[in-house]
């Protein structure tokens, strides 16, 4: 590594690393009531299960990861409304 990145790498905060759905030791889940939100809507729920693992795990952790309950409130209602329209997340989609 040249000294530039040694020098990046030794300026790095232990809050801002391993933040991304990706770097998780395990990936995150939805609690269980967000799950039953889901799962009421049947259509949701089959769309959201037939997805790969990879959108499944960025979509949870977009959802889970919003500091706020009213944020998460709301990212769990876009991600049930888009699956039961049979779409995917408009910024995990591809143009």
């Amino acid at each position: 590594m040249r000294p530039a990145g040694e020098a990046a790498f030794a300026k790095r905060r232990a809050d801002r690393t391993g933040i991304y759905a990706f770097e998780q030791e395990r990936p995150a889940e939805l609690e269980p009531e967000q799950r039953a939100r889901l799962d009421a809507d049947a259509r949701a729920a089959a769309f959201f299960d037939a997805q790969p693992p990879g959108y499944r795990r960025t979509a949870i952790h977009w959802v889970t990861s919003a500091k706020k309950p009213e944020t998460r409130d709301r990212r769990l209602a876009t991600l049930i409304a888009d699956s039961a329209a049979g779409r995917r997340l408009k910024h995990l989609s591809r143009p």
